[in-house]
């Protein structure tokens, strides 16, 4: 899952979506001839009708099992790079001290191990591991503790907007849930309006049922995904809190320059 490319995600969403809306359009045939009307009208709101209106329930139900995959691919992703915290890149003893060559071979292990890693996994930020290179490389370069200290604060703040651009995409479809259910209320009531002056009372209540169906199934869907995003999104704050707080306690707080 970590490495499946978008477009395999999208794929994904849309196959659980085809299969969901098949599956409606069957029950709701067999709900129609055993006549039970309380599971017709259930059906009818998931959108088992599909050629009634049903098309905007299963567009919903592709957008939202999208940000779903998306959610859970960015879980996976913020777990991968959380693991390189219980890898033993600094020492993790109270009283070391650090000075010049100990931060050099510090800088010269990890940047083995990135490279390591990257041939391993062509996937992957590594957060961590480069925060711990750049540090060292600075403090290398200005012999200045407070130098390596500045560059892990700005690394932090540039990880942190790095990962909310890469999930960009989540927060379109938030906003993009809700949106196709209002198409669907406004080509309901748009049809209930155009029929109204046939008199026709049975059609003009379908037709205000889809209406109200898609909004609420929308909705109730963006609800959902919203409280899974906020977790996710409280999930890589303390991430790269912990990333940054890790490479303060472990390596700027134990370097001497005397």
């Amino acid at each position: 899952m970590y490495q499946s490319s978008k477009l395999t995600r999208v794929a994904i969403a849309l196959g659980i979506s085809v299969v969901l809306q098949v599956l409606f359009v069957v029950l709701l045939g067999l709900a129609r001839s055993g006549g039970s009307d309380g599971l017709e009208r259930i059906l009818i709101l998931l959108g088992g009708d599909f050629l009634n209106g049903g098309y905007i329930q299963f567009l919903t139900f592709a957008a939202f099992f999208w940000g779903l995959i998306e959610v859970r691919y960015y879980m996976f992703w913020t777990d991968f790079e959380r693991k390189y915290l219980s890898v033993e890149l600094l020492p993790g003893e109270e009283h070391v001290v650090l000075g010049e060559m100990e931060v050099n071979k510090i800088r010269l292990q990890v940047s083995d191990y990135l490279k390591k890693k990257k041939q391993e996994s062509a996937s992957g930020s590594y957060f961590l591991l480069e925060i711990i290179k750049k540090a060292c490389t600075k403090f290398r370069s200005d012999n200045s503790s407070e130098s390596a200290f500045m560059i892990v604060e700005s690394q932090s703040r540039i990880n942190r907007e790095k990962t909310e651009s890469t999930q960009s995409g989540i927060r379109y479809l938030l906003w993009a849930i809700p949106s196709i259910g209002f198409v669907g209320t406004i080509l309901g009531i748009s049809q209930s309006l155009s029929i109204a002056g046939s008199g026709d009372i049975d059609r003009i209540t379908s037709a205000l049922g889809v209406a109200f169906d898609t909004t609420l199934l929308a909705l109730v869907l963006s609800l959902i995904l919203m409280y899974l995003y906020h977790g996710l999104q409280e999930k890589n704050e303390l991430l790269h809190h912990e990333i940054e707080e890790f490479v303060i306690e472990n390596l700027i707080n134990k370097i001497d320059v005397n």
